[in-house]
């Protein structure tokens, strides 16, 4: 395997604002003689949480990990956060996707397979990735030669809406003060026909960012009739990423005891449906 990262803005000769970054950590398989030298991998774009306000580490890494187990190469992105505000964090993730599209050969990667997982605020990104990569708010700032649109989506506890059971510290700080904006950016309202397919999941007692975000968009996708599956569990705190002691330490141990003991089976759920959508290892 090999593992390395990336200055999207560097790479791109993109200018960025003072304090902006996006960073893509790519965690790329090697073929082998014994298996099949030639096979094309699907791959995973992982956007971790953090309110727009931080960058989870909690939801990078450890997911990356765990996809890669399951045959996907897979890429991390660091993005902008407050005072930083959009379009940045989506041009962000748009560069992510052209690069790994842009060198998916040389990156052992099928690109009809790249798939993207969000959490929380990332989830916001992840879901604005799947409907609305090719708005003129991107293209003024960047304007990718190769498709950045994912072929499908995983929405993770996402923040959707700005009103009513939102988050809004997330909204505030990818949007300041600017209600007509945050109202422009509920992810609900941007799906579309065109929007990748989303497998979407939640707990009932997420405090933070309420179930109620989930099924709005689940509602919007079923509305435009573009495929989703949604899986809600009843119990679990907000931020659960692949829900084991790899993201958890000491006392925060306890989150894992009040959890229903099925959730991280969303991980098995979502390589499940991926493959139903056509993305997964291949003989």
């Amino acid at each position: 395997m090999k593992c390395f990262t990336v200055d999207l803005y560097e790479y791109f000769k993109v200018q960025k604002p003072h304090g902006a970054r996006a960073n893509l950590c790519c965690y790329v398989k090697d073929n082998s003689e014994e298996i099949n030298l030639n096979r094309k991998n699907p791959a995973m774009l992982i956007i971790p949480g953090g309110g727009y306000g931080m960058v989870s580490d909690r939801e990078g890494e450890p997911v990356a990990l765990n996809f890669l187990s399951r045959g996907f190469c897979c890429f991390v992105l660091t993005y902008s956060v407050a005072p930083i505000r959009f379009p940045y964090q989506l041009v962000e993730a748009v560069m992510a996707m052209a690069y790994i599209r842009k060198n998916a050969k040389e990156l052992l990667i099928d690109e009809n397979m790249i798939a993207s997982v969000g959490f929380s605020a990332g989830g916001h990104l992840c879901g604005m990735l799947g409907s609305i990569s090719d708005c003129e708010d991107v293209k003024a700032i960047f304007s990718a030669d190769v498709p950045v649109a994912p072929n499908a989506i995983i929405l993770s506890y996402a923040v959707i809406k700005d009103k009513d059971k939102a988050h809004q510290g997330s909204f505030d700080n990818l949007c300041g003060d600017d209600d007509e904006l945050k109202e422009k950016l509920n992810v609900a309202k941007l799906v579309n026909k065109n929007s990748a397919p989303a497998f979407i999941w939640a707990t009932r007692a997420d405090t933070v960012v309420p179930v109620k975000n989930s099924l709005v968009i689940a509602d919007a996708y079923e509305n435009v009739g573009v495929p989703f599956s949604i899986h809600v569990w009843g119990k679990g705190e907000h931020g659960l990423s692949v829900a084991d002691k790899t993201v958890y330490g000491g006392h925060a141990w306890r989150v894992l005891d009040e959890k229903t003991k099925s959730v991280n089976l969303w991980l098995d759920l979502a390589e499940e449906w991926l493959a139903e959508m056509g993305i997964a290892i291949q003989e």
